[in-house]
């Protein structure tokens, strides 16, 4: 059977297919672009967090552990990063492998311990990350960050010469104006989770303080209003799905 397709039919095919190809042709430039302006210390890192989807939905542990170690290396070899707060992510990260580890409903209980104190142990220094980053560089002005930036990357030699160091200062600046507006909300995740070791400690007034402080960093952090229900007895807030399509605006 031949389908015929009229001449206003094909034209308005061909336009479609045309926009589509200038579509791809304007991604790419732009993602090449942003691919240009990373700092090239640390792509590799941004290319092994690809694959952390990947490890974590296959519950791949080890593999994620693994992981969070190269890119651990990665950001402490360079001085800018060694205290920023790509570690406290990577903390965090951590924590959260050995929290979920500690959840099983298959784990012996002396594991279950095990694993609720090395959650803690990378928690706590996920929340040592964050806080001493946001009182520095986190609080500083944008102009002030570029000068601060401008000042570490063309101390290394290893950027000195790179043609695109002015759009890698730049790229940097905004992934740390950004990060200030992120940091908080992660910082209300370490303290939920602090708060569920305590809650299955049943040291239930130290789980609600911890509850309380990630909801005064994130008013809407679900999983905290929630965790702090189950210590009342109340049953736990479900979210639309018009909430979970279209989140809060950050502030």
């Amino acid at each position: 059977m031949v389908i015929s397709i009229n001449k206003g039919t094909r034209l308005i095919i061909g336009i479609m297919v045309i926009l589509a190809v200038v579509g791809v042709v304007i991604a790419w430039i732009y993602y090449s672009n942003i691919n240009n302006s990373v700092d090239p210390r640390v792509r590799q890192a941004q290319v092994l967090y690809g694959r952390y989807n990947i490890y974590a939905s296959n519950n791949d542990f080890e593999g994620v552990l693994a992981l969070l170690d190269s890119i651990e290396y990665i950001y402490t070899s360079i001085p800018h990063y060694r205290n920023s707060y790509e570690m406290g992510v990577v903390e965090n990260n951590r924590a959260t492998v050995f929290l979920t580890k500690a959840l099983s409903d298959t784990v012996r209980e002396e594991i279950r311990q095990y694993y609720f104190a090395l959650a803690e142990q990378h928690l706590l220094l996920s929340i040592e990350y964050y806080t001493n980053w946001l009182n520095f560089p986190g609080n500083q002005t944008e102009e002030e960050l570029k000068v601060f930036v401008e000042k570490e990357f063309t101390a290394d030699k290893l950027l000195n010469n790179n043609e695109k160091l002015d759009a890698i200062i730049q790229n940097r600046v905004k992934e740390i104006m950004s990060a200030r507006i992120e940091t908080p909300r992660r910082l209300s995740v370490s303290y939920t989770n602090l708060g569920i070791i305590r809650r299955h400690e049943n040291k239930l007034e130290e789980a609600y303080d911890y509850y309380n402080k990630a909801l005064e960093l994130w008013d809407d952090n679900h999983a905290a209003r929630n965790n702090m229900n189950i210590l009342f007895g109340k049953p736990p807030e479900k979210q639309s799905l018009l909430r979970k399509l279209f989140p809060p605006e950050r502030k």
